[in-house]
């Protein structure tokens, strides 16, 4: 096979420039033309797992090069996120099976999911976990892998999306420990009570839902809208948690772009606020006691 005089690291410096004259949209995953470069040849080459100063300055045959400028002109041209096109995307570390019927995997938990919420949370401790809108699965399959002695459930109102979560379930051979429920938050599981709740529930305000790029118009809009202010399902988690619960459990939301309008409309609340390494706060921690009282808290949807 014809040598084309490429590099894979020439390859990846490639295909960021055609990214760029693209104009796409990253943040499934990728932050950056680079970022998502280096994973579009690498992916493609099936190099992923390869310390890159070993391959780095590896030959691209004219095979592997047009196959790397069909997956480019696919991105730029569908504007479809990476992850749709190798239905893959890594969560905590771990990969994942993912495709358009939930959306791609990116919250900011995962950060701290991979440790354990150390040093809030007691891994021991925790015998019951709870996912709310689980999507694909991402947060519950890591917590499952994260608390090894811990049963998880996990809940989305898209059946759509729990058939992708149950591949996930299966890719990791956890149907033992963690059932997977369609509904709308907390109805499946009425009377139950879990150590630890975890939510990255939809919180993009209309307003916010109308410009949104095309890249992510391709995810179910269900996974996004979260009403005026972003925050429909963010008041509900607030004043029904408390009731789901163990005495000593602990709730983790992640508010993204309606943060703000949290603190706003709780200021009451003694909320710890996580700090990712990329320095965004956008993920809360309370605690059972502290949801106390918040039962009748008015909605600001």
């Amino acid at each position: 096979m014809n040598n084309t005089g490429l590099t894979i690291e020439e390859a990846i410096l490639k295909t960021a420039r055609s990214l760029e004259q693209g104009s796409v949209t990253f943040g499934h995953g990728t932050e950056c033309a680079e970022d998502e470069a280096a994973w579009l040849v690498l992916h493609v080459a099936g190099l992923l797992d390869a310390p890159f100063e070993e391959i780095a300055r590896n030959a691209v045959d004219e095979a592997l090069h047009l196959e790397i400028e069909g997956v480019v002109v696919e991105r730029i041209s569908s504007r479809k996120p990476l992850a749709y096109l190798f239905q893959e995307a890594w969560f905590a570390g771990i990969p994942f099976y993912i495709d358009e019927r939930a959306i791609i995997p990116r919250s900011h938990i995962g950060e701290w999911l991979s440790e354990g919420f150390e040093p809030w949370i007691i891994p021991d401790r925790v015998d019951s976990i709870l996912d709310l809108c689980t999507g694909g699965g991402s947060i519950a399959v890591a917590s499952a892998l994260a608390f090894p002695g811990a049963n998880v459930d996990a809940i989305d109102l898209s059946a759509e999306a729990l058939e992708v979560a149950k591949i996930n379930r299966q890719r990791y051979q956890l149907e033992q420990r963690l059932r997977l429920f369609e509904g709308d938050l907390f109805a499946p599981v009425d009377g139950h009570r879990y150590d630890l709740i975890l939510c990255n529930p939809p919180y993009v305000s209309d307003s916010i839902m109308a410009e949104l790029p095309l890249e992510y118009r391709h995810e179910p809009p269900l996974a996004f809208s979260g009403g005026s202010l972003g925050l429909t399902l963010i008041d509900r988690l607030l004043r029904e948690a408390r009731e789901h619960l163990t005495p000593e459990g602990t709730l983790i939301i992640e508010a993204g772009s309606a943060s703000e309008a949290v603190n706003q409309h709780y200021p009451d609340l003694p909320f710890i606020w996580l700090t990712s390494a990329n320095g965004e706060s956008v993920v809360f921690m309370l605690t059972a006691a502290e949801l106390e009282g918040l039962s009748s808290a008015p909605s600001h949807s």
